[in-house]
């Protein structure tokens, strides 16, 4: 179950109750967005009091992230998979995105400046569907293959322009992957994709389920998660 609620002082916070969680964690995103977990015989007041304890340290742990992390422009050439950004500036009224091929153009006055707020927005605007489009096609079939190649079973999969975590996978086995993933080298996609075929045998982060992942990727399991906890699903 999952539900948003709104914080006079952190503003939404999604509620997870899972049968994966042990215990009652609060956990801050990379892009600030903050998820409160908890059993499923923990009532939900039961956790909103844990949060209650812990919003000074949310709020500290945030504006360190922003400090780490601030907020990068998307300069002209910037590159997804199969397209590159070209930011245009020329006589026009408004400012607009077009994606092409193998182009996202975003033409804007010469009022605006490049890394204006406005411009920044249609950029990633225009980054973030491109994103979406390319994962629709690259993301199955390099999900079939690997779960062809390992022996796993799944239901379906889903795109989604998550910034909280790169995928996920139901009860159901369904795989929902963030489409920044396609931002990653390929070892770390592939890392990302073996994780989540695992939880189609393994719900949880065990040790049988680590053991399957670091078999599925050739004892590096602990060498490619540190690597994953230096990057955030964001642009």
């Amino acid at each position: 179950m999952k539900k948003i609620v709104c914080h006079p002082r952190l503003g939404e916070i999604t509620l997870s109750r899972t049968l994966r969680a042990s215990r009652i964690t609060l956990s801050v995103r990379p892009d600030g967005s903050i998820r409160l977990s908890f059993p499923a015989l923990v009532s939900e007041r039961r956790a909103l009091r844990f949060l209650e304890q812990k919003v000074e340290w949310a709020e500290q742990v945030r504006t360190k992230q922003k400090a780490q992390n601030p907020v990068v422009s998307l300069a002209d050439s910037f590159p997804t998979r199969r397209h590159r950004l070209r930011l245009l500036a020329g006589d026009y009224v408004r400012i607009s995105v077009r994606i092409t091929e193998e182009e996202i153009i975003v033409r804007y006055p010469h009022s605006c400046s490049a890394d204006s707020e406005q411009v920044q927005e249609a950029a990633r605007r225009g980054v973030v569907e491109a994103l979406r489009r390319e994962a629709k096609e690259l993301l199955p079939p390099w999900v079939d293959r690997l779960a062809t190649r390992h022996g796993f079973r799944y239901r379906n999969i889903a795109i989604k322009a998550t910034h909280s975590k790169w995928g996920s996978c139901t009860a159901h086995n369904d795989l929902n992957f963030s489409l920044f993933l396609l931002l990653l080298p390929d070892e770390l996609i592939e890392y990302v994709i073996l994780h989540e075929l695992c939880h189609t045998v393994h719900k949880n982060h065990s040790p049988r389920f680590h053991a399957l992942l670091d078999e599925v990727t050739n004892g590096r399991d602990r060498e490619l998660a540190r690597e994953m906890r230096k990057r955030h699903p964001s642009i």
